[in-house]
């Protein structure tokens, strides 16, 4: 889309009236090709910088005042002098530092002051006096713009650039300030002129994207701005604005490389000039919250030097340019006038920065040499510095300056070869000199310095060997993806599948995050637990027959103490958190071997969940089977144990290892069921509360506890025959010491309870299972946002 605007009263361009078309001139003829019909000679300067910068030699047939005609300068008055039968106006356009001058009449002076615009048509003549050649002896002043001379902020002082910074609307018609858009427009100009010459492909890479390529985490993060009405259209509509725009987040580029890289393998050679955003707090000028960064990628290249070679061309021929242009040799006149403020670059100074940049020497040193020279400098006394100079810290500002000063000798300098411990992973290792002067690893990379500035470019060599660049990454501490085709993306805040992770995670933070679910969900509930332990017991003790939950847990605590209800906690937390490790880790390879992951938060994939927490859970329960026996034992009425050690050990001795998993096939064919249904519950109460499929505690919690009860509930029987399996070491009635099996144990409750003997404790049991599933789900939840923000804050 192009948009041109015009606005009346800004500085435009210099015309010159049309002579009157003669009688044989036909209204209807047409000019020849590439002529424009409405100029009567192409000799007419678009600007007072063209117009002075024309050569006096020109023949008077060629001036524009010859044979009458008139001459138009329009633009701002910068100064007025009036005299009684005379006046003078400089008059400048931002096309130069320079002014015209304009000889008025005191009555063509009236209305005339500082930042009036104005067009001024006269005749174009020598000048009697000698600041100026030739002046604009004006014959009509017409005021495009008024101006109150006593208000307008910009006079003719010094401003600071902090009282500039609040008039962004008039800040660039400071003289040195239009330089500066020409001096950057010049500069943009020559170095699209430069890569287009060499067959660079110029690129324009978004500027929102979801990459932090620089991984310095200083980003802005976009997001939509709040509706500042209420939504009609209710409570739908209100979370639908929460969701993020995207659907993931996005940011504000910090550098287009990853862009670049994609496109030079399909064109060669790309560049962009393009903004660029930091989230950094800074006023200093080496931190800007945006700029414009210039980028360019090469594929194909397997030396360094030349990567080097086009910087250093390209910057010479920048500065050459520059240097002999209009532009540059005002540059030069300002910086040699400004003498009002100590801080900015003198003339000298400029020249001699330009000169560095044209004729060098640019010397190329090693990032091992560098130190050593910053070493000595500080040995023989030649400079100190705040920060010591060492290989495994890099280069400070005061390093930088010093090495552009004495080694570039006051122009630039690269250097090469950094540890490769304070380089990206992506850098290519350094090639192979075979004199063994590296003392440590180090990277194909250069740094350009230069004076004050200090670091100007920054390059390298990319590792494209993915070997190499997966092991690079191991060292560097990240995370690589498990399935690049896997379409999981937890990281963007999307709700995962239950007690999920997303693929890129660690095994050991995996499993940190479940052992952490695991004892959360069993702790907190563990009373409860005990009370259905008590309830299920055949032929219980005539003190432990309970007519409820408030009666049993009004009793125990009266007859036995309140911290009976917590006896035995120690076996669950030493048995469930590594059985919910095992679980978490082996359910999340079934999960994503099953296709479980695929797609996006629409896609439905019960019988994935639940065959893959089917057979997760064959694993964790062979582990925390004997944690459970010896829990249970403690929970009995009257038991004797006092600690988990001493429980374990008695129950080895008495009963053998096989105590320990006699229980074990009851376990499975309890948990396997309980496990697959409540899955599939889950993700269906999930898809339906939460069918965006992002983050929301409201379905960790509902969804989760609904799908434990029904679980619980329909899998009641199998929990009353695994109890009875194993307490049968602890009973007094020698028919239930001596059951060996599930049915054995299934035929004694159904012969002496009836079918109601199958659900004792099913209250308890449910009560149970559905907060200790929403515990489990808040924190497992919360175990995973702390591993991503861990996650995220490594790779920054």
């Amino acid at each position: 889309m192009t948009r041109i605007g015009l606005l009346r009263g800004a500085p435009s361009r210099l015309v010159r009236p049309r002579p009157a078309r003669s009688a044989s001139t036909s209204p209807h003829m047409t000019a020849p090709w590439g002529c424009s019909p409405r100029s009567t000679s192409t000799l007419t300067p678009t600007n007072i910088a063209a117009l002075l910068s024309r050569p006096p030699s020109l023949a008077p047939s060629q001036q524009p005042s010859a044979a009458g005609e008139a001459l138009t300068v329009t633009g701002f008055v910068r100064t007025v002098r009036k005299q009684k039968r005379i006046a003078f106006a400089a008059i400048g356009d931002g096309s130069t530092l320079q002014t015209v001058q304009a000889v008025l009449t005191p009555e063509q002076a009236e209305g005339l002051s500082t930042g009036v615009a104005v067009a001024v048509t006269g005749q174009w003549a020598p000048s009697p006096g000698q600041e100026q050649a030739l002046e604009l002896q004006a014959k009509n002043v017409r005021i495009l713009g008024q101006n109150d001379a006593a208000t307008y902020p910009l006079q003719k002082k010094y401003h600071t650039p902090e009282f500039l910074r609040t008039l962004p609307h008039i800040r660039p018609r400071l003289p040195f300030n239009s330089l500066l858009l020409r001096l950057r427009s010049q500069v943009t100009a020559d170095i699209t002129q430069y890569f287009s010459a060499r067959d660079y492909v110029q690129a324009h890479p978004p500027i929102i994207t979801s990459s932090d390529c620089e991984g310095a985490g200083e980003v802005f993060t976009l997001a939509p701005a709040p509706s500042p009405t209420p939504s009609p259209a209710g409570p739908d509509r209100s979370q639908e604005q929460e969701d993020m725009f995207f659907g993931a987040p996005k940011y504000l580029t910090v550098s287009s490389q990853l862009h670049l890289e994609a496109l030079a393998q399909s064109v060669g050679k790309v560049w962009t000039l393009s903004p660029t955003f930091r989230a950094e707090k800074s006023d200093t000028p080496r931190h800007l919250s945006e700029f414009y960064m210039l980028e360019a990628e090469l594929a194909f290249v397997d030396d360094m030097s030349v990567v080097m070679d086009v910087v250093e061309d390209m910057l010479r021929t920048i500065a050459s340019g520059l240097k002999s242009s209009r532009v540059g040799q005002e540059l030069l006149d300002a910086r040699a006038r400004d003498d009002e403020q100590n801080d900015t670059v003198v003339h000298a100074t400029l020249t001699q920065r330009w000169l560095g940049l044209t004729e060098g020497p640019w010397p190329r040193i090693t990032y091992d040499d560098a130190i050593h020279r910053l070493e000595d400098a500080v040995t023989q006394g030649k400079a100190q510095f705040q920060f010591a100079p060492g290989h495994e810290d890099g280069l400070q500002t005061e390093h930088e300056r010093y090495l552009a000063e004495s080694v570039g000798q006051g122009g630039p300098v690269f250097v090469t070869d950094y540890p490769r411990n304070i380089k990206p992973f992506y850098m290519a290792p350094s090639a192979d000199t075979g004199d063994g002067s590296q003392s440590m690893p180090t990277v194909a990379c250069f740094d350009l310095l230069v004076p004050e500035i200090c670091e100007l470019v920054g390059g390298s060599m990319r590792e494209h060997r993915l070997p190499e660049l997966l092991e690079s990454m191991n060292k560097h501490g990240l995370k690589q993806t498990q399935d690049s085709s896997s379409e999981s993306t937890a990281s963007d805040g999307s709700l995962q599948c239950y007690e999920s992770l997303p693929p890129n995670f660690s095994l050991s933070a995996n499993m940190l995050a479940g052992a952490f679910a695991g004892i959360a969900e069993h702790s907190v509930m563990y009373p409860v637990d005990l009370l259905k332990t008590r309830m299920q017991v055949v032929n219980p003790s005539p003190a432990a027959v309970y007519s409820g939950i408030s009666n049993a847990m009004i009793t125990i605590s009266r007859v036995e103490g309140f911290r009976t209800l917590w006896k035995g906690l120690s076996s669950v937390v030493l048995g469930a958190g590594p059985a919910h490790a095992v679980y978490f880790a082996s359910y999340e390879a079934v999960k994503h071997s099953l296709g479980g992951n695929e797609g996006g938060s629409e896609e439905h994939h019960p019988f994935a969940a639940a065959a893959s927490g089917a057979a997760a859970t064959i694993a964790s329960d062979g582990l925390m089977n004997p944690f459970d026996v010896i829990k249970q034992r403690m929970q009995l009425h009257g038991s004797v144990y006092k600690s988990v050690p001493e429980c374990a050990r008695s129950v080895f001795r008495h009963e053998g290892l096989a105590a320990f998993y006699v229980s074990y096939p009851t376990t499975l064919c309890m948990t396997v069921p309980f496990t697959a249904m409540q899955f599939m519950a889950y993700e269906s109460i999930s898809k339906i509360m939460n069918p965006t499929g992002r983050y929301d505690a409201l379905t960790h919690c509902t969804a989760g506890g609904l799908a434990g009860g029904v679980a619980a509930g329909i899998t009641t029987p199998l929990d009353v025959i695994k109890t009875l399996l194993q307490t049968r070491g602890s009973a007094t009635d020698a028919e239930l010491r001596n059951v060996s099996g599930l049915m054995e144990a299934a035929r004694i409750i159904r012969r002496r309870d009836g079918w109601r003997g199958y659900f004792r404790g099913l209250k308890p049991r449910i009560i149970t299972t559905m907060p200790s599933t929403a515990i489990c789900w808040s924190a497992y939840e919360m175990a995973k946002a702390f591993f991503i923000a861990r996650n995220e804050a490594s790779a920054m």
